[in-house]
C-alpha cells in the first residue's frame, strides 16, 4: 500500500500519535536523567520501525519534537557503559523514512526525467561533499574523523530531507496540516517563555552566553523556532486575514512570540527579521504590503499605548523599585543592540578571529577548499585556542572554506535555481500566493542569519533551512488552477 494515500491517513494519524509517546518520553527521559541506551533500544528502535511504515509520520513527528525538546531529541547520544556513539533519535527515524520514502519512490515508477535542474545541482553537491569526506577518509591526513563524518552528515544526510518532504507533501491539505503542526508545536514550546521568566532565566540558556550583560528568558534554538513561526504568521497574512476567528488567534500567537524572540536576546535574530521584512516590503506584490501594514499595526499601537501608560506611571512614582527595574531593562536591551556595531564586543571580535584565520587557510585552496574537520588558531590577547573550521558561526563562510569555490557555486546554483522557480510561479489561489510568498521570507530569513551562527552544522537549526526548500519544491509542483479553498477551519 502507498503510505502516501489519502486512504491511508488515518493510520498516518494514529502512527503519528504513537511516536509521539515513544520519542516525547524518550527525550523527557533525557530531561531528567540525561540519555541512556535501555531508553534508546525500547523506544526509538520501535519507533523508527514504525517511521519505516510511515515515513511522512516520521517527519511530522521528528518536526514537534526538535521545536519542543530541541537538543533533547536531536543530540543526546547513545551511550553503552563508558562509551558514547552520536547516534541520534531523530537520525534514526529520519534514516527510516528516508529508506522508506526511497522505496515507495522507486515502486510507484518515479523517473530522473522529472527532476528539475534545482534537483541535479543539489545532488552535485551532495557527491561534492560526499567525494571530500571520502578523500579524507582514504587519504592519511590530521583531519578529525568523526568531524569530517559530523560535516557530511548535516549536509548530505539532513540535506535528504529536500526530497523527503518535497516527495511527502503532495497536495494543499499535507501543507496545510504540516504548517499547522508546525505552529502547534511553537505554540506548545512557549511554556520555556513562561517557565524562564517565572524562574527568571530561561532553560538551557547556558549553551549560548551572552557577551554583554542580562539574561536570556528563552535558548536560543527556541528563540529561532519562535522566529520562523513569526514569519510565517507574518508574510502569510493576506490568507488568513480573512478569516477573524483566525485572525484573532495567529495575533495573539505572534504577540507571545514576539516576546520570547526578544527576551532571547538573539541580535543576529532580530537583524534578520528585519532584513526579511524589508526584502518583503519591496519585492512582495502591493496586496502583500497592505496586509503586512495592516498585521503590524495593532502592534505597534499596543506597544506604543503601553509605552505611554507606562512610563505615566513611573513618572508619578520616581522612587519605586518598578522603575529601577524597568531602567535596568531597557539598559539591557539597547546594550545589545548597540553592541552589534562594536567590533570591541567579545563574541564579534571572536568571530573575527576566527574567520580571519580561516580565510588565510582558504587561500591555499579556494578551489576545492580544505576539506572538513579541520581547525585553524585563533589569537585574541590572552586566548589562544583551535576552532573547528565548520562551528566558526557563519555557515555560508564555513561552506566556502570546507567545499571550496567549486561546492559553494554549485551550492548558490541550487539555492537561486530553486527561489527563481518559486518566485516565477504565478497563481490568481490564495493559499498558494500565501505560500509562495511566505516561503520566500522564510529562506531570506535563513539565508541572512546564516551568516552569524553555525545554521547548517547544528542539526537541531539546519534541518528547517531544509525542510523550508522541501516545501518550496512541493509548492512549485502543485497544480496552481485550483479555486482557493478555506481548509482546516
Amino acid at each position: 500500500m502507498n503510505m502516501f494515500s489519502s486512504a491511508d491517513k488515518e493510520s498516518e494519524m494514529r502512527a503519528f500519535v504513537l511516536l509521539a509517546l515513544l520519542l516525547g518520553g524518550y527525550s523527557l527521559a533525557n530531561v531528567l536523567v540525561g540519555p541512556f541506551w535501555p531508553a534508546f533500544f525500547g523506544l526509538v528502535v520501535p519507533a523508527a520501525v514504525l517511521a519505516f511504515l510511515y515515513p511522512r509520520a516520521g517527519l511530522f513527528v521528528s518536526v514537534a519534537m526538535t521545536v519542543f525538546f530541541e537538543r533533547f531529541y536531536t543530540l543526546s547520544p547513545l551511550v553503552i557503559g563508558e562509551a558514547q556513539y552520536k547516534v541520534y533519535a531523530l537520525d534514526a527515524v529520519l534514516a527510516a523514512s528516508f529508506v522508506s520514502a526511497l522505496l515507495l519512490w522507486m515502486r510507484e515508477g518515479k523517473r530522473f526525467s522529472r527532476f528539475r535542474s534545482s534537483d541535479w545541482l543539489l545532488l552535485s553537491f551532495f557527491g561534492i561533499v560526499t567525494a571530500i569526506f571520502l578523500f579524507e577518509l582514504l587519504v592519511p591526513s590530521e583531519t578529525n574523523v568523526a568531524t569530517a563524518f559530523s560535516t557530511w552528515k548535516n549536509y548530505v544526510f539532513y540535506g535528504a530531507l529536500f526530497f523527503l518532504v518535497s516527495y511527502g507533501l503532495r497536495t494543499r491539505d499535507d501543507i496545510f496540516f504540516f504548517a499547522r503542526l508546525f505552529l502547534w508545536s511553537i505554540a506548545a514550546a512557549g511554556i520555556f517563555l513562561l517557565i524562564g521568566i517565572a524562574r527568571g532565566g530561561g532553560l538551557w540558556t547556558e549553551y549560548t552566553p551572552l557577551s554583554t550583560a542580562g539574561t536570556r528568558f528563552l535558548a536560543f534554538p527556541h528563540a529561532f523556532y519562535f522566529s520562523l513561526g513569526f514569519l510565517s504568521i507574518f508574510f502569510s497574512s493576506p490568507f488568513w486575514l480573512v478569516d477573524p476567528r483566525r485572525s484573532r488567534l495567529l495575533f495573539w500567537l505572534s504577540a507571545v512570540l514576539i516576546a520570547g524572540i526578544l527576551g532571547s536576546l538573539m541580535r543576529h535574530l532580530w537583524l534578520g527579521i528585519g532584513g526579511a521584512m524589508v526584502f518583503g516590503f519591496l519585492f512582495f506584490p502591493s496586496e502583500y504590503r497592505r496586509a503586512f501594514i495592516r498585521t503590524a499595526l495593532p502592534f505597534l499601537a499596543v506597544a506604543a499605548s503601553s509605552l505611554l501608560i507606562f512610563w505615566s506611571a513611573l513618572a508619578l512614582f520616581p522612587q519605586s523599585d518598578i522603575r529601577g527595574d524597568t531602567r535596568y531593562v531597557a539598559d539591557i536591551l539597547s546594550e545589545r543592540i548597540f553592541s552589534i556595531g562594536n567590533r570591541y564586543d567579545e563574541s564579534l571580535a571572536w568571530r573575527e578571529g576566527v574567520w580571519t584565520s580561516a580565510m588565510a587557510e582558504f587561500r591555499r585552496s579556494p578551489i576545492f577548499g580544505i576539506g572538513f574537520g579541520a581547525q585553524v588558531p585563533v589569537e585574541l590577547g590572552d586566548y589562544r585556542s583551535y576552532v573547528e573550521v565548520r562551528n566558526m558561526h557563519n555557515s555560508w563562510l564555513a561552506m566556502l572554506i570546507q567545499t571550496g569555490l567549486v561546492g559553494a557555486a554549485v551550492f548558490l546554483g541550487f539555492l537561486v535555481s530553486l527561489c527563481l522557480t518559486l518566485f516565477r510561479a504565478h497563481s490568481g489561489d490564495r493559499f498558494f500566493g500565501a505560500m509562495k510568498y511566505g516561503l520566500m521570507g522564510l529562506i531570506v530569513f535563513q539565508c541572512l542569519v546564516f551568516f552569524s551562527q553555525p545554521y547548517l552544522e547544528t542539526n537541531l537549526l539546519g534541518i528547517f533551512f531544509w525542510i523550508t526548500l522541501g516545501v518550496a519544491r512541493a509548492v512549485t509542483d502543485m497544480p496552481k488552477s485550483k479555486p482557493a479553498q478555506r481548509i482546516g477551519n
